[in-house]
């Protein structure tokens, strides 16, 4: 299978060390991109030998083409796709929040996206060298939830290759479960600037988390999934599991002063809800908070 993928961070990396080893694998990059990568990329201190093309470069179609950015990467990636996606192509977004497969169908047909993320990746990534502690499991399917013959291969180039994944009875409901987590624990914590060990057990910040989430429910329900005070319940159990120094993405990012996807999850919930008429106080007011903190911390 002819294998090529946009994003060379902490996910893009994680899935390419496995990936690489299995197929017809090929780095997507931007011409500035290669120029830094051309000393090589790092993974667990070891480098990849990985075949890197520009999109001027592109002389094959892939089979399927891994999206591995952050949202706010997403139009470039779609550009640099462009000259790689041929009539069979998949597109297979590992994005966190709700927007890519949308973006993706835009530009491409929905016929060709998948709905897709990473879940349980613990990582580190700086410069062009990646620190991966739990190598993650992607979760991933077809919009009407069926196990179509494209599925089923693809999981098996997952199982030669040993990367985790889960094929989901509701796609939508485990991509909006995984939002709302991200949403709460992404946004809370990074404008605390806490740890896991710092918010365990830490019921102040629990009922913060129940307060976002209620709004996450409720948007999400008005969106057509059945997300439930059940659900709000695993999450906080799942979380409260982690005691020790870890760090959410987005909480790295505001130490790196990076920029964040806050826009793209407290945000999200704001946009959504005014499209349903829905009152999303906390998460409009958490969405202007971490950017408050941002212009601090970054001043």
């Amino acid at each position: 299978m002819k294998v090529m993928l946009i994003g060379a961070g902490a996910v893009g990396c994680t899935v390419m060390n496995k990936l690489m080893k299995v197929s017809d694998f090929t780095l997507i990059v931007d011409p500035e991109r290669k120029q830094r990568y051309s000393n090589g990329i790092y993974y667990n201190g070891e480098k990849l030998e990985v075949v890197m093309k520009t999109p001027e470069e592109a002389d094959e179609k892939a089979d399927l083409l891994i999206l591995a950015t952050k949202n706010f990467h997403l139009d470039d990636a779609i550009e640099e796709a462009k000259p790689f996606v041929g009539p069979t192509t998949v597109l297979l977004p590992i994005l966190n929040g709700i927007d890519a497969e949308g973006k993706l169908a835009d530009v491409f047909g929905e016929d060709k996206v998948l709905y897709g993320f990473i879940t349980d990746l613990s990582s580190n990534h700086q410069g062009v060298e990646t620190t991966c502690f739990s190598e993650g499991t992607i979760i991933f399917g077809e919009k009407n939830n069926a196990v179509s013959e494209r599925m089923k291969n693809i999981a098996g180039l997952f199982d030669k290759a040993g990367q985790r994944y889960q094929i989901p009875q509701d796609i939508h409901h485990e991509k909006w479960w995984k939002f709302m987590l991200n949403t709460c624990y992404n946004t809370l914590t990074a404008i605390l600037i806490a740890d896991y060990a710092a918010i365990n057990g830490n019921q102040s910040f629990v009922r913060c988390v129940r307060m976002v989430a209620k709004e996450v429910l409720e948007v999400a329900n008005a969106e057509g999934v059945a997300l439930t005070g059940d659900d709000v319940e695993s999450m906080i159990k799942r979380i409260g599991r982690l005691t020790d120094h870890g760090q959410t993405s987005m909480l790295q990012d505001v130490l790196a002063k990076r920029d964040t996807e806050n826009k793209y999850f407290a945000g999200a919930v704001s946009r959504l809800g005014k499209k349903h008429g829905i009152e999303t106080p906390y998460c409009e007011f958490i969405n202007h908070l971490l950017e408050a903190k941002r212009y601090v911390y970054n001043s």
